[in-house]
């Protein structure tokens, strides 16, 4: 049974198991947040108080998480910069033939993709949770604020996203450095069953990369959330 156990949780690195959560219909949502049907079937406050922290909870989390999705941003810019740098400085240094062949290029092209990648989650992920509070705000402030949030004023001009211009800059990153990723195997290496032609130091590398990549799009980072339809669920159902 611990041997079990521990495949499973050896597993989970890799992929995660996601649960599935019943979707919260409006009553049960506002009724959490001190908003209730009357007689007539009208949504009345109850429990102004609880409504307006709630509300105001949400525009905290929400300014929180745009904070932190730049912060976030130039934190992994300064080492995907740095890690290009370095790349660079080594293959053109005269004297960068033994870390050459201590695969010290093949590293570096690793982890540029592996930080690429990493930034590229971390945004989504921090996008995901502005969304959460965004969709708060769109529910509660119809009995605080009116809808001021929600209604935009439109003059015939195309709004871009700025979260998704820079996820887009993320992707073309990834692919950078991916392609030099496959480059280098594609120039140095070739499949081979003959365990005398493998190079171990490059495969172990390969594995690695792989398996964090894994780990971080389908494993361990992984929220275990998941719904059969699109709306709030209660996490502790």
């Amino acid at each position: 049974m611990k041997l079990k156990n521990k495949i499973q949780k050896l597993i989970s690195l890799i992929f995660r198991k996601r649960y599935v959560y019943k979707i919260l219909d409006n009553n049960d949502y506002f009724k959490s947040f001190g908003v209730e049907k009357d007689e007539n079937g009208e949504y009345k406050v109850i429990n102004n108080d609880l409504l307006v922290k709630a509300y105001q909870k949400a525009w905290d989390n929400r300014d929180f998480e745009i904070n932190k999705f730049w912060t976030r941003a130039a934190y992994f810019w300064g080492f995907i910069v740095l890690i290009f740098g370095g790349l660079i400085t080594l293959l053109t240094s005269s004297r960068s033939e033994t870390a050459i062949n201590l695969r010290l290029d093949l590293y570096l092209i690793a982890l540029g993709l592996l930080f690429s990648m990493a930034w590229y989650l971390v945004m989504k992920g921090s996008k995901s949770w502005q969304e959460n509070w965004e969709a708060h705000i769109d529910y509660l402030e119809n009995f605080i604020s009116g809808p001021i949030y929600k209604t935009v004023h439109y003059k015939g001009n195309r709004f871009y996203s700025v979260s998704k211009i820079n996820e887009l800059l993320a992707l073309l990153v990834i692919l950078v450095w991916l392609s030099f990723f496959v480059q280098y195997y594609s120039e140095n290496f070739i499949i081979s069953l003959n365990l005398k032609l493998i190079d171990f130091q490059a495969t172990l590398t390969f594995w690695i990369t792989l398996g964090f990549a894994s780990s971080m799009r389908f494993g361990y980072a992984l929220g275990i959330y998941d719904a059969e339809n699109i709306g709030f669920i209660d996490r502790w159902s």
